[in-house]
């Protein structure tokens, strides 16, 4: 039976899910990327603590973090919170370049870390030169196990698969209105973007497994779309564009030809195969079941008992366009794939050693 307590919770974690991602458009232009959470600018973050000023309100990128940790029942702390979140907001609303850092806490009792209700911490950014905003939280529980912040009702569909339990984040691309003033300011100072490293990053380790794509990559995208979602690859090797994914493990992006050794792109060349290795990716099932790399073989099988066997292999075919491959009793890792380009058993088996 829910009581006040989790009135209190759904409602804070409502208000926090607004901030992190915004309304839900009717249409969108440009489709979503998944973000780290890196800060995007040159800036001094500023400590407003648990209030809503800072030494200079002036600055321009903005970059603030805030305490929010006090949001408990029995002394009104949430309360106090909502009503600091308007001064807070119309600090940010004005300016061109904003970033924010924040650690959110809910409670019965302050004082008394059994009764916590909810706990996440979250960056956000926007962008009114480019029209980017970007959400990203971590270690994300409710009342102290890891929750998937994509369960929530109304979390907007298509930034789901750029979250995973506990953590995730995605870059909105045409939310935030563009700014004359601020696109002018921006080309007066290019210092103000934090700079890049060469190095590639390693894809977010969050996302759902489903039979259309894997993380934030769909079936069909071509190399280009794969490139600006998740950047440039460590390997190309027969075919597999291969990623490391944070936190451990692999992404591996297949396509129809068996190319090697070069990074140059094939802009065109489209997605027939996802496979990862990583924990973070989370395959769903009937009667909210969950699984992920590491899970039991025998717990997975228990839940598709239909999963056939592909021969010569340790690897099962779940459902039509869905794969996994065990080692030592457990899941080493999942797949999937485009069910008009791979259509025979053989040739899907084909393509799952080349992933090796």
């Amino acid at each position: 039976m829910e009581g006040p307590a989790d009135r209190v919770a759904a409602a804070v974690i409502a208000l926090a899910c607004a901030a992190l991602i915004g309304a839900t458009p009717a249409l969108a232009s440009a489709p979503p990327s998944p973000w780290d959470g890196t800060n995007p600018f040159t800036c001094t973050i500023q400590d407003a603590g648990l209030g809503a000023t800072v030494p200079d309100p002036g600055a321009d990128p903005y970059c603030v973090r805030f305490d929010k940790t006090h949001q408990n029942v029995s002394q009104l702390g949430i309360v106090d919170f909502i009503s600091k979140e308007p001064a807070r907001t119309a600090a940010a609303v004005p300016k061109c370049f904003y970033f924010q850092e924040d650690h959110w806490r809910g409670s019965l009792v302050q004082s008394d870390g059994k009764t916590v209700i909810y706990e996440f911490q979250g960056h956000y950014f926007f962008n009114k030169a480019t029209g980017d905003g970007g959400a990203w939280v971590t270690g994300f529980t409710i009342a102290g196990q890891t929750f998937d912040p994509t369960e929530l009702p109304g979390f907007p569909p298509q930034y789901g698969q750029y979250f995973g339990p506990g953590t995730g984040g995605a870059i909105t691309h045409d939310q935030i209105p563009v700014d004359p003033q601020c696109v002018a300011l921006a080309k007066r100072t290019p210092d103000l973007y934090a700079q890049q490293s060469a190095t590639p990053r390693c894809v977010p380790g969050v996302g759902h497994v489903t039979r259309t794509g894997l993380g934030p990559i769909s079936l069909a995208a071509t190399e280009s779309q794969v490139r600006a979602t998740i950047g440039s690859p460590q390997s190309v090797k027969r075919g597999f564009l291969g990623y490391c994914v944070e936190g451990g493990g692999a992404l591996l992006v297949g396509q129809r030809t068996d190319r090697s050794g070069t990074f140059g792109a094939s802009g065109t060349a489209r997605t027939v195969m996802l496979v990862t290795t990583a924990q973070g990716f989370v395959l769903r099932a009937g009667h909210g079941h969950t699984f992920t790399v590491g899970t039991r073989k025998r717990a997975l099988l228990r839940a598709f008992r239909r999963a056939k066997r592909l021969k010569r292999t340790h690897a099962y075919r779940l459902r039509p366009g869905l794969v996994a491959g065990f080692r030592h009793g457990r899941v080493a890792y999942l797949a999937v794939y485009d069910r008009t380009a791979i259509r025979r058993p053989d040739r899907l088996t084909s393509y799952l050693r080349r992933a090796r």
